[in-house]
């Protein structure tokens, strides 16, 4: 019996590495969990490693752990590929890269850089990530969960969000009380106010009462009546005041009958002369034909039939 504890603890201590011994390939979260039968390993749904974000397309990928490149190229749907063999029987395998940075048959150890983040092939994230798969040499259906082998992740800080700032309410206006105006206009009129306190008119002092140089010895009484002291009269009714300007009014203005324009009074100069020039000039055309039938030669018909004329008389 103590021969079997002891066969299983040296088992333990040479197929299982220390968690310390092994690197996160980036630094990120994980996207996509282990999940994988392996009584039924062809199960549709399974995923045979995790998936493990990263900051951005071309950030540096590292080596897992130490050991010997047994495999550097592509392949369909998995795309970039690289496998690092471990000296404690494990197989790494990085896929979905951008590059590849070392070559098949190189070695390297934990925390180089040997490639970079892609993506490639067929990538199952929209983000920037890494596909990580660990299973034994001798198995190939002997697939690990790599969490089981990675040390604890560090939680990433959480950022304290900024507090909002709360607006601060704005003091409502208080409204003012405004003065009523003191002349207020209505209907073409102006009302006045009377004022609150009205000032009172002082009467006037009486003159004093000049002595004559000489005394009359005949006074006369006098007979004006008592004169009474002026008082201040006030009133609290509003005075109504006509404004300076009446407002005009078309309708107050009498219609004007304009008297009619005759053709004789627009132009009486030029009618009044007219027919007299009319008149001179045709004057002036008779006289001067009538002389033009005088001063013109008679035909000799005309003088024959006029001597013919003369004799027959004369007979």
């Amino acid at each position: 019996m103590l021969l079997k504890l002891t066969t299983a603890v040296a088992v333990c201590l040479i197929w299982i590495p220390a968690a310390s011994a092994w690197s996160w390939p980036v630094k990120g979260p994980v996207l996509q969990p282990f999940s994988y039968d392996e009584s039924h390993p062809y199960a549709a749904g399974q995923h045979r490693g995790v998936d493990i974000g990263a900051n951005a397309t071309g950030d540096a990928v590292v080596a897992p752990a130490s050991g010997t490149v047994s495999f550097a190229g592509f392949v369909p749907t998995s795309g970039e590929s690289l496998t690092i063999e471990t000296a404690d029987g494990y197989s790494v395998t990085l896929t979905h890269l951008g590059s590849i940075a070392v070559a098949k048959g190189a070695t390297v150890a934990e925390g180089d850089d040997v490639a970079t983040v892609g993506p490639s092939g067929t990538p199952e994230q929209s983000v920037p990530y890494v596909h990580l798969g660990i299973r034994l040499t001798s198995d190939p259906l002997g697939y690990l969960d790599p969490l089981g082998l990675l040390p604890a992740a560090t939680p990433t800080p959480t950022p304290t969000p900024t507090p909002t700032p709360v607006p601060v309410p704005q003091p409502k206006p208080v409204p003012q009380p405004v003065a009523r105006p003191k002349h207020v206009r209505g209907g073409g009129l102006v009302v006045v106010e009377p004022a609150a306190a009205p000032r009172a008119i002082a009467a006037p002092a009486e003159p004093a009462h000049v002595r004559d140089a000489k005394p009359n010895p005949n006074p006369k009484p006098e007979t004006h009546p008592a004169r009474r002291t002026a008082e201040p009269t006030t009133t609290q009714t509003p005075q109504i005041l006509r404004p300076i300007i009446e407002p005009f009014r078309v309708a107050d203005v009498p219609p004007v009958l304009a008297a009619p324009t005759h053709a004789v009074e627009a132009e009486p100069l030029v009618l009044s002369i007219g027919p007299g020039l009319v008149a001179a000039l045709l004057a002036l055309g008779t006289a001067f034909a009538r002389r033009r039938r005088r001063q013109a030669p008679l035909p000799a018909k005309v003088i024959a039939f006029r001597k013919e004329l003369s004799h027959h008389r004369a007979a």
